[in-house]
């Protein structure tokens, strides 16, 4: 894979995950924002987003992710601005910081995922569709040549 194609499918699963996670926040402190999910014996976002797993330190899960987001969509940004011509040579280090913060990113999925499954013992679609984001995030950029990362 090119590192332009790779970058511009990097900004667009942030801007996606972005989306979701402002959702899943705005969801959080607005009880009037309706709550679009399945409720069955597996799947139960209501479940899973009223659980004590949902907040990390007194703040919703899905903020965190915002902020997550933020900066992914920041890093694939600034990589596309910067990598517009023949290429920067400041766009290996930014790709390899864009694919650290995913590694990164990744291992909070692997937390939420034991949360959901083991802890919590529900799913919430939301929830995995960011997880989704984020490990394609990571494999998106772990596929351009070690020059380009």
């Amino acid at each position: 894979m090119r590192g332009r194609t790779a970058d511009r499918i990097t900004f667009v699963l942030a801007v996606a995950g972005l989306c979701i996670a402002a959702y899943l926040t705005l969801l959080h402190y607005d009880s009037r924002v309706p709550l679009v999910c399945t409720a069955g014996s597996l799947v139960n976002c209501e479940t899973v987003l009223a659980s004590p797993s949902a907040t990390v330190l007194h703040v919703p899960v899905a903020a965190w992710g915002v902020v997550w987001f933020t900066v992914a969509l920041g890093l694939a940004a600034v990589v596309l601005r910067v990598d517009r011509g023949a290429g920067s040579p400041n766009s290996p280090a930014l790709r390899r910081a864009s694919f650290a913060w995913s590694a990164m990113g990744t291992t909070g999925v692997l937390y939420l995922v034991y949360q959901e499954v083991g802890v919590i013992g529900k799913l919430c679609a939301w929830c995995t569709a960011v997880h989704v984001i984020i490990i394609s995030m990571l494999i998106v950029q772990a596929q351009l040549p070690d020059e380009e990362r």
